[in-house]
């Protein structure tokens, strides 16, 4: 549970650093808004300047797990080391993989990495990807489960730039950063294996992540997205939900037929990027109609993950057009793009995104 601080005295701390001006309302500077204070205690004080929120003290982030690979359902895997020797346990027998060495894992076998290290694991014939932590490789009905443990900050860096469009301002990471984080607290999943999988499931996992959502992360290292229950008067995470582009309008939990769920109700809003600039599709439809978002997405794990790029506006026939790219809930990252360029802040984008919510700051 989050814990409201008083935010008075931040900003009579943030006056001393940066100027009456900047002590007590937001910077207007775009400069300034796309690259805030390098220092940890220049940072809060910077945050305590903004309107939209106050400061609160939250949990911090454990380290997540990650069910990797697991689209293709592996019956092998090859664990390469990469720039060291890698020690390991392969069916309970401590050993170590010389540098730039092949380990193949079949099904039966276990394997475990006691230590956050960085190596290469690849589906034979279809994906090999480089990864930074610990790995536990377990053998489930007919594929191997391939389990990733992150450090929480890397684990947000790497979604940061898994997720994000390119190129994007540094504002637009930091508010990516910071809706990648929330998620991570807040959402509760259905998988059994890991907490989360490594597809837009849950949160996208591809390559190492550049040194832009390096700095994205560091900057806002244990800031979240916290929303205040007005008949309760309790504070939950946000599991800030987000995607390509929404089509001019963001999109509640209600228009795409998803159920009702206790804490942020997630807003409809207006992108004027999307609205400017919207990513229409057609498609012609092999079976009937989705009627509501699990649909879409079942219709997609059959024909393709880009057969229905986004919910159908309208369909006549066996044609069916849309905009957009994604479910639309929450944060259009084109449009945060976007918001970004024309000088706007992280704070700015989740305001306009998640409204009515409360940025935390982690313990």
């Amino acid at each position: 549970m989050a814990t409201e601080v008083d935010t008075e005295d931040r900003v009579a701390h943030s006056a001393q650093l940066y100027g009456d001006e900047w002590g007590t309302k937001l910077p207007h500077s775009p400069d300034f808004l796309l690259r805030p204070p390098r220092t940890r205690r220049a940072f809060v004080a910077y945050l305590a300047a903004l309107p939209f929120c106050r400061i609160t003290a939250a949990q911090a982030l454990p380290k997540p797990t990650f069910h990797i690979l697991s689209l293709f359902h592996p019956q092998r895997l090859l664990l390469q080391a990469t720039s060291s020797a890698l020690p390991f346990v392969l069916d309970n027998q401590p050993q170590t993989l010389r540098r730039n060495a092949t380990l193949t894992i079949d099904l039966g076998q276990t394997l475990y990495l006691p230590s956050t290290t960085t190596f290469l694991l690849e589906v034979p014939g279809q994906l090999r990807r480089s990864y930074t932590g610990t790995l536990a490789i377990h053998t489930a009905p007919n594929q191997l489960h391939a389990i990733l443990t992150l450090d929480p900050e890397l684990a947000v860096a790497t979604i940061v730039a898994a997720e994000s469009p390119h190129p994007a301002r540094s504002a637009a990471l930091a508010a990516q950063a910071i809706a990648s984080r929330s998620f991570l607290l807040g959402a509760h999943t259905t998988h059994t294996a890991a907490d989360f999988c490594d597809t837009t499931h849950c949160q996208f996992l591809a390559d190492p992540p550049s040194t832009a959502a390096l700095a994205a992360a560091r900057l806002t290292a244990g800031l979240a997205l916290y929303y205040r229950d007005p008949a309760t008067n309790t504070l939950s995470t946000v599991p800030a939900m987000y995607s390509r582009s929404c089509g001019g309008r963001t999109r509640t939990l209600r228009e795409l037929g998803l159920p009702a769920r206790a804490g942020y109700p997630f807003y409809a809003v207006e992108c004027a990027f999307c609205r400017a600039h919207p990513e229409r599709w057609q498609r012609d439809l092999a079976q009937p109609a989705p009627t509501d978002e699990r649909e879409r997405i079942d219709y997609n794990r059959i024909h393709g993950w880009s057969a229905l790029p986004s919910p159908i506006e309208s369909a006549h026939g066996s044609t069916a057009q849309g905009r957009g790219t994604g479910h639309g809930i929450g944060l259009c990252q084109l449009g945060a793009s976007a918001m970004a360029a024309r000088g706007a802040g992280f704070a700015e984008i989740l305001r306009h995104y998640y409204p009515n919510t409360l940025l935390t700051q982690g313990a």
